[in-house]
């Protein structure tokens, strides 16, 4: 499959529609191979439009950005006839944080997030598309969980599930609702459409995709996808038997995201593999 097969296979005419009529993208890009990969595929099919990668990171797992610094110098060397701007960045913080009973009953109650990554990410995502006005249309890597039959598999016993809200499919376009404040138009979440073509993909679909092109080989090495916190490191050392070199900068191999990579890949980041035969796919 050529790359034009796959760009049109992955973006649908409703989603070229609305990005034709764009000058500036803004492209969700953490460091992931979801996200790289639709950031190359934008890069591909629209080489004349303005893309902005809009990243955050843990202040717990700082090496992060070094990732997503290597992602997008990837990009640049591997389609260096596109646009890709330079990244908005900034830094959200989990310290001394918890979740509490009453967070869980409130989200219940009305949605209100509580996570402090979802707190800051709705500022700072409302702060970028203040600053840049012509940003209308925002891309995120997100994709479908594992069959919900697959998930006790992959996932380790000791640690937390699958999000519950990638379970189920949901519209790959998402127009917001306007509003009006003291006479000026708002839209909620601050842009007019979230657009995520890989919704309803999981990731190993996404990886199959990735192979065809053999980014695999290119691509796929530099990213990260891993969440843990440096000091849960120590946890995982505990609960797990393993042992970590640089904590914060390297696959913990057992966290959700890192196991749902492994079970798409058959790799951690930076293509490192399993070795304990209890947690081999």
């Amino acid at each position: 499959m050529n790359i034009e097969k796959v760009v049109n296979q992955v973006i649908t005419p409703e989603m070229d529609e609305i990005i034709q009529k764009q000058e500036l993208i803004g492209m969700r890009i953490s460091g992931g191979i979801d996200s790289a990969f639709m950031t190359y595929l934008m890069m591909s099919k629209y080489p004349n439009k303005k893309l902005l990668p809009v990243t955050m990171f843990n202040k717990l797992r700082p090496a992060a950005m070094d990732a997503v610094l290597n992602v997008e110098s990837k990009l640049r060397e591997l389609l260096p006839d596109s646009t890709l701007l330079e990244a908005e960045v900034a830094f959200f913080d989990t310290s001394n944080w918890k979740k509490t009973k009453e967070m869980i009953e409130e989200f219940e109650k009305t949605g209100k997030k509580y996570n402090p990554k979802d707190v800051f990410q709705q500022q700072w995502y409302e702060d970028i598309f203040k600053k840049y006005p012509e940003l209308n249309v925002y891309m995120s890597g997100e994709t479908l969980n594992p069959p919900i039959e697959e998930q006790p598999n992959i996932i380790t016993d000791s640690f937390s599930g699958f999000p519950n809200d990638r379970n189920f499919k949901r519209n790959l376009v998402s127009k917001r609702e306007k509003k009006m404040i003291d006479g000026k138009l708002f839209y909620y979440d601050t842009h007019k459409y979230e657009i995520r073509p890989f919704r309803n993909m999981n990731k190993k679909e996404v990886a199959g995709l990735v192979k065809e092109l053999g980014l695999d080989k290119t691509l796929f090495p530099v990213t990260e996808t891993c969440e843990t916190e440096i000091f849960v490191y120590k946890n995982m050392t505990r609960d797990f038997n393993l042992s970590y070199t640089k904590p914060g900068a390297e696959p913990c191999k057992r966290c959700w995201p890192c196991r749902e990579k492994y079970w798409a890949y058959g790799y951690y980041d930076f293509n490192n593999t399993e070795t304990v035969p209890e947690y081999k796919l």
